[in-house]
């Protein structure tokens, strides 16, 4: 099994590696990740771990910012000194809170959980396909107009921006409308063969590209019937490059 840690504190990230390779036959710690800002460059960069032993306060920040920029599909053990977080981490993958000191039969149990979870060991591979094969992706949205509510397909969006006032959906014929989703919940709503986060203000849908440019600044994108180009965040323009090309 990889396993990846995010932990800041080399002996407690010391003393869970250990814990997690006598608990776990054949684990792998892939590596220990100390900053939200190097988390970020691993996942966009590698492919998933079969399990993620994440602390929430890192060196440089908050863990849960990681998510606004990357989609972690894996399972995540939460290992914190604080409790209040506990409700913000069941909102992503998380499937187990462990309080900081982290005893053994703690680590036992959560491992038990898993092993319930998924019946079996699955490589991460295989997990992805299964994964895409059995979730189902928003195809369209309920539109609110004034007295109006109509569906609006997710072939006829062209992209979702945020705006001054909340986050706007924009149709192929230029029309928009204010929806009730934030980014972050519409990055796993949607299709990612179809739509991708370009940034944390604004997803972007693949048939509505008409044009992408990259200087040694930055990268951006122009979509169709639109006269304005977006701009696409530094760490997310290799993975764009790639998402673009399949």
């Amino acid at each position: 099994m990889k396993i990846l840690l995010l932990e800041d504190e080399p002996r407690a990230a010391e003393h869970l590696a250990k814990m997690v390779k006598k608990n776990i036959a054949g684990a792998h710690i892939i590596t220990i990740l100390p900053s939200v800002h190097a988390s970020i460059s691993w996942f966009l960069n590698n492919d998933m771990p079969d399990l993620i032993m994440m602390d929430i306060n890192l060196a440089d920040g908050n863990c849960f910012s990681i998510f606004e920029i990357v989609h972690i599909s894996a399972p995540i053990i939460f290992c914190t000194a604080y409790d209040e977080y506990a409700l913000e981490a069941f909102q992503t993958n998380g499937f187990s809170y462990l309080l900081k000191p982290i005893s053994e039969p703690d680590l036992i149990a959560a491992l038990d959980k898993l092993k319930a979870l998924r019946t079996l060991p699955v490589p991460q591979s295989e997990y992805k396909k299964i994964s895409l094969r059995n979730e189902t992706f928003k195809s369209r949205f309920l539109i609110h107009a004034g007295c109006k509510i109509f569906p609006v397909s997710t072939s006829d969006i062209a992209c979702f921006m945020m705006q001054e006032h909340g986050l706007k959906v924009f149709l192929s014929n230029c029309d928009n409308y204010f929806i009730d989703f934030t980014v972050s919940e519409l990055d796993t709503l949607l299709n990612p063969a179809q739509f991708f986060r370009i940034s944390r203000q604004a997803i972007i849908s693949k048939q509505a590209i008409t044009a992408a440019t990259k200087t040694s600044r930055n990268a951006r994108v122009k979509l169709e019937q639109f006269d304005i180009e977006l701009s696409i965040s530094r760490e997310r323009t290799k993975p764009f490059r790639k998402w673009l090309e399949n």
